[in-house]
């Protein structure tokens, strides 16, 4: 249990998507003051590649590190891997960001940044990343018990993002939970789920049972890879409260992401 350690992914195709999504999304919430982001599943906030965790599949070799080696067009991918080279000196790109690296660099220091992170070694980890930042509060807990305590804690407008590891074998029915409850009581929040496709069962239930909640204003996005070698097969997110503007910019620019991986 807990085994899992997101460098083991950190950087790979799911990661471009999700972050580039997450960058766009703070990028055009954070106008509303005061803003919090929180990320109730961060990991270690940053990932180096010359980590042994981040050595041992190399997966940024076909993610990241693809999409930085081609032309881009999109100038909200630009934005996104800006902050790839922010976070890197602007020299050679030695490391991925993690969420909480990007909400670092891309919010104010009057914005609010909440961590959480259970597993305790990568809570160490996130501690020595980000614990100097004045704007960032970290914690050790069960996000699943403790998110709405999370979102309580302040009056401010909020980007939550979901994106556990799905290790557990009833993770999917957690997640399900943990968005009814946490929606019933905070609907004006903007919602991020990550989930991976892995070309399972469990994972076409989840989505349709993420449908079956009807939430409002809900926006499912999905992206297949026919030809990864990768365990994963795609990616997909649910958006909670998301501009219809918002979202053609987004699905726009995923259009010319998803062209670099076929």
């Amino acid at each position: 249990m807990l085994s899992y350690r997101h460098g083991f992914h950190a950087g790979n195709f799911a990661d471009v998507f999700k972050h580039f999504i997450l960058v766009y999304l703070l990028n055009h919430l954070k106008t509303k003051k005061p803003f919090t982001f929180i990320d109730p599943f961060a990991g270690a906030g940053t990932y180096p590649f010359e980590d042994k965790f981040m050595q041992k599949n190399k997966e940024y070799l076909t993610g990241i590190l693809k999409v930085l080696n081609n032309k881009i067009t999109d100038l909200y991918i630009k934005d996104y891997l800006d902050l790839i080279h922010l976070a890197n000196n602007n020299k050679k790109i030695s490391l991925y960001p993690g969420a909480a690296q990007f909400a670092l660099l891309t919010l104010d220091k009057k914005d609010t940044i909440y961590l959480n992170e259970l597993h305790s070694n990568e809570y160490l980890n996130l501690k020595k990343n980000f614990e100097g930042n004045s704007n960032v509060k970290i914690d050790n807990t069960d996000a699943y018990s403790n998110l709405t305590k999370m979102i309580a804690s302040s009056k401010s407008q909020k980007l939550v993002l979901i994106d556990p590891s799905y290790e557990l074998k009833n993770e999917y029915d957690k997640v399900l939970k943990l968005i009814k409850h946490t929606y019933s009581q905070f609907k004006d929040v903007c919602y991020m789920i990550w989930y991976p496709d892995l070309k399972q069962d469990k994972t076409q239930k989840f989505v349709d049972d993420f449908l079956n909640l009807e939430i409002e204003n809900t926006n499912h996005i999905h992206i297949e890879l026919k030809n990864t070698n990768l365990r994963m097969q795609g990616t997909g997110f649910f958006i909670i409260n998301l501009l219809k503007q918002d979202k053609q910019n987004i699905d726009n620019a995923l259009n010319e992401l998803v062209q670099l991986f076929k």
